[in-house]
């Protein structure tokens, strides 16, 4: 029985699924077993980690499930990194080169995408032909496609760069709002005590060297964003502004998409991804409110997860070998 796999690499984690062709239905969203590995984005790991990590992560899969890797006929994979040709092409190679030593069926193919891409098809409505998407956790990036199949990305600068409205720049603008409370410079807020009880920290002055000592990673500063989401709930003023800020700045993405593309209208579904709009509704509340008044698209929940979408390429890729 022939199957395909999907696969979702991310910077911090990867998921994989399979499909058994004959029991494809692109209006049923199925219960599967999905196997979760660690992250497989090749700009971070390298392409020799993304590749060992990816072939056990298929090995485990196709044991697990009892799937023979003969019948496996196709494989496609929205892999972190790869938004250059260059780099998406390196990880087709390497993708095939996995097939071969896994022994997948000799014809299979192997199409690689960006995350975003999976991420968007995954989100969209099966019968949505057009869409944007936005998603948000520790960065922040959008992708739309218009009718005509076009893409159009906006965002994803990286931390330094970029990434606002992300978990990082929440977190950080947490960190800031510690030091403008501590100079007098903005209103006393509840994140000060949040923030030095994680942090382990005697006072404001040691954030200095906790930020400009230690090297402190994004991710971990992206982690600070849960305690602004607290202290939202307890309706902190400079929480909420901080988050308030953050879904202004998400739906400026979209706008920069519709500035892009003339085949944006103010009609096309929005859906979204991302940890921030899962865990705060000030922010998903925000955003869907400036879509509409700024006439921006018409917001719809996401419709699966960002490896449903890598299913979804990979069957049109036996059901429209053409695409």
């Amino acid at each position: 029985m022939p199957y395909v796999i999907g696969i979702d690499g991310g910077g911090t984690k990867t998921t994989c699924v399979f499909q058994k062709v004959e029991d494809y239905d692109p209006f049923l969203k199925p219960q599967r077993e999905v196997n979760i590995g660690e992250g497989t984005n090749p700009l971070s790991v390298g392409f020799e980690q993304m590749t060992d990590r990816l072939h056990q992560l298929v090995q485990y899969g196709l044991e697990a499930q009892g799937i023979p890797p003969g019948d496996v006929v196709g494989l496609c994979a929205g892999i972190a990194g790869t938004r250059l040709e260059a780099n998406r092409l390196m990880v087709e190679q390497e993708l095939k080169q996995l097939g071969q030593q896994l022994h997948l069926h000799p014809d299979a193919f192997y199409k690689v995408k960006s995350d975003l891409y999976v991420a968007l098809r995954g989100a969209m409505q099966p019968a949505d032909k057009e869409g944007i998407l936005v998603i948000c956790g520790t960065g922040s990036n959008a992708i739309g496609v218009s009718q005509a199949g076009h893409l159009v990305y906006n965002g994803g600068w990286g931390h330094i760069l970029g990434d606002e409205g992300s978990g990082y720049s929440i977190g950080l603008q947490a960190l800031k709002a510690v030091c403008k409370a501590y100079d007098r410079r903005e209103a006393p807020t509840e994140l000060t005590g949040m923030v030095l009880d994680t942090l382990q920290l005697a006072s404001e002055q040691e954030l200095i060297h906790y930020i400009y000592r230690e090297g402190k990673s994004k991710n971990e500063i992206a982690s600070l964003a849960r305690l602004v989401i607290e202290a939202s709930t307890h309706s902190d003023r400079v929480a909420v502004e901080i988050l308030r800020d953050a879904g202004d700045e998400l739906v400026e993405l979209v706008r920069g998409l519709m500035r892009k593309s003339a085949s944006f209208h103010e009609a096309i579904p929005v859906t979204v991804a991302g940890s921030i709009f899962m865990y705060s509704d000030i922010i998903k509340n925000r955003f869907v409110e400036g879509l509409s008044v700024h006439r921006a698209g018409q917001y719809q929940p996401p419709y699966a997860d960002p490896v449903e979408g890598a299913i979804i390429v990979a069957m049109e890729a036996i059901l429209k070998p053409t695409i």
